[in-house]
């Protein structure tokens, strides 16, 4: 995941809603929950990083085995918030590895948005929808400054992260970041949609899967609510 610094592209809502349809069947095909169920609680995540990705997991399907809380790595001065990188054994099945940024720790919404994000990338290759680039090798120093993955394929995984109930996280992280940078006098965000478009493939999800205007803002911090409540 990046941190966008300028004006990114944008989407119509047209193709935003045809991008929903593609990846719906698909994502949420596999995983049945609908309305008031649908939606992560931001509220069951305590404690350090390493604690809580557990919960991630948990809500994916996915086993921890198949990233242990050793390979959660920080590091000072990534070239982007948040990588997951397999990196594969001579002659063994690879192995993930989730590095982040500590300059992203200034506001932990968006360390949450980046961890939702990322394990996102994971959930879609473990089930085969998406590929990453081997980072070949067995090491834990820091990921390499190199994009993987296309910018098309980044913005499938915010909307899929969306479609993976983690909507509220995206909007609490994306939003809060947004204001500190704001207090900064600095204009940028995260992640590879702009907020009214996050905004969009939240409404259209949430009306998808039958949740209701009352659960939807549930769980949002007050920078997020604020914008919900102001784009209606």
């Amino acid at each position: 995941m990046e941190t966008v610094q300028s004006t990114v592209p944008e989407y119509a809502p047209n193709e935003l809603n045809a991008l929903v349809g593609e990846l719906f069947p698909v994502i949420c095909g596999q995983r049945p929950r609908r309305s008031d169920d649908f939606l992560f609680d931001p509220a069951t995540l305590l404690g350090s990083t390493r604690h809580y990705y557990v919960e991630y997991l948990r809500w994916l399907g996915l086993d921890e085995e198949v990233l242990p809380p050793e390979r959660i790595l920080i590091h000072a001065g990534l070239p982007e918030p948040g990588r997951l990188e397999r990196r594969t054994p001579q002659g063994q099945e690879g192995r993930f590895s989730l590095y982040l940024d500590n300059g992203l720790y200034r506001s932990l919404d968006a360390v949450k948005m980046v961890l939702a994000h990322e394990l996102t990338h994971l959930y879609l290759v473990r089930h085969g929808h998406q590929k990453l680039r081997d980072a070949g090798t067995t090491t834990t120093a820091p990921a390499p400054a190199v994009s993987r993955l296309s910018d098309r394929e980044e913005i499938r995984t915010e909307v899929a992260s969306i479609l993976l109930g983690f909507g509220r996280l995206v909007l609490n992280g994306v939003c809060d970041y947004t204001r500190l940078h704001a207090e900064d006098g600095i204009t940028g965000q995260l992640g590879y949609l702009t907020i009214p478009e996050f905004v969009h493939v939240y409404r259209r999800v949430n009306e998808l899967v039958g949740v209701g205007l009352e659960s939807a803002a549930h769980g949002l911090n007050g920078p997020a609510r604020q914008t919900l409540t102001a784009m209606r």
